[in-house]
């Protein structure tokens, strides 16, 4: 397979993909281009040309799924008849560059499979694989699971993850090759009070730790309070950048830290986001929320382009509600929706270092289009929608 790069800066629709149901399409960067995951299964385009590299689509009932935080393998479980006609939980683990199925087993004798089903969205239990182990955590803790029978290879409690002697919990997990990064968060519930986790002044340990995946050990700590009570820690999320960097942002405050998982390295960005990183990690595109500029910056801060500084100023985007994507040579906004019979059918806005683009979709046919996600992926940034009839799709920017 030919390694494709994520794109600088896009200007046009380059391809177009219709979905074959009509459920939402979710998309996710993998080697090669995008997976694309709906209830029947998934398929994987080529970020280049939009074409299918491979799909694995199951007969009956509908899958749940993610892609490994690494990006190197799709997960997928389906409920009902496994196909050896006994009900239950069938988890399929695929390689994403090729389709090759790597690991396969029904929930029968394999209480791991069924645990996935506490998450409130079970596809976020799913992006812990690797090629050796599966990592799940839930009110008991973090448990790495073998692929082979699903056994448990290590597993680390709640409490001594959070060092916590009260309320601690487990908040969300990046699981890579070499470190598994679990967030954590314990706070103090006095007796006969009610519940503190959204008072504000309440004193409360945000942290993150990192594990060996072979073994559990601790490989390193970072605790501080960050946020503005108890609930907005427990709330965060860990985004892998495609440098295998992470991204940490807490729901209510819209703080985030950026985090080296590695070596430990935690800095705290305020209400700065950093949108786009390069493949060796070494420069960043930060969004500066104040000034609201986009700007590339090595690891230290030292500013090596600022948008507002190319442009004079940071260009008003035609497109807005449906967010921003940052690329290596500038921002891309993307429309909320396409409305039906649109005479000029913008689906995007790139603000570029070297200029700006407006991205034109009026092949889309006419119908009114609702905009779900884009993502930079090898190849392209794609952009999934769904039409006022209910059909699905994706196009390709380039």
């Amino acid at each position: 397979m030919v390694k494709l790069e994520h794109r600088s800066a896009v200007s046009r629709v380059a391809w177009d993909w219709a979905a074959p149901d009509r459920s939402r399409a979710a998309v996710f960067p993998v080697p090669g281009g995008v997976a694309v995951l709906q209830a029947a299964g998934v398929v994987v385009l080529s970020g280049e040309t939009g074409e299918e590299l491979w799909q694995y689509r199951v007969s009956e009932g509908e899958v749940s799924g993610n892609v490994s935080d690494d990006g190197r393998h799709v997960v997928l479980r389906s409920e009902g008849d496994t196909g050896a006609g006994t009900g239950g939980t069938e988890l399929t683990v695929l390689d994403s560059g090729t389709g090759e199925i790597v690991h396969e087993f029904d929930s029968n004798g394999v209480e791991a499979v069924e645990r996935v089903g506490w998450m409130p969205q079970i596809g976020e239990s799913l992006s812990g694989v690797t090629g050796d182990i599966w990592v799940v955590h839930d009110e008991a803790g973090v448990t790495a699971h073998q692929w082979e029978g699903g056994e448990a290879r290590w597993s680390s409690a709640t409490a001594d993850l959070a060092r916590c002697t009260d309320v601690g919990s487990v908040d969300d997990l990046a699981v890579l090759d070499g470190v598994v990064v679990a967030a954590f968060t314990c706070y103090e519930q006095p007796e006969g009070e009610d519940p503190v986790d959204m008072v504000e002044g309440r004193e409360f340990v945000s942290g993150l730790v990192g594990l060996d995946p072979a073994s559990g050990e601790e490989l390193w700590r970072h605790e501080e309070q960050l946020g503005l009570f108890p609930a907005d820690s427990q709330g965060r999320t860990l985004a892998v950048q495609e440098s295998g960097l992470l991204v940490v942002e807490y729901p209510y405050t819209e703080l985030r830290q950026f985090v080296d998982p590695a070596e430990g390295e935690v800095w705290d960005l305020g209400r700065n986001n950093v949108l786009w990183s390069s493949g060796d990690g070494s420069r960043l595109g930060v969004w500066h929320a104040e000034s609201r500029d986009y700007r590339i910056e090595d690891r230290s801060g030292d500013v090596l382009a600022s948008l507002e500084e190319k442009t004079g100023a940071s260009p008003e985007p035609t497109v807005s509600g449906g967010g921003f994507l940052g690329l290596e040579e500038g921002v891309l906004h993307i429309a909320e929706e396409i409305p039906a019979d649109a005479e000029e059918a913008v689906i995007g806005y790139f603000s570029g270092f070297e200029g700006t683009s407006e991205i034109d979709a009026s092949g889309h046919g006419g119908a009114r289009w609702e905009i779900h996600a884009a993502v930079s992926v090898p190849g392209a940034v794609v952009v999934s929608y769904t039409e006022t009839e209910g059909r699905s799709g994706v196009v390709g920017l380039r």
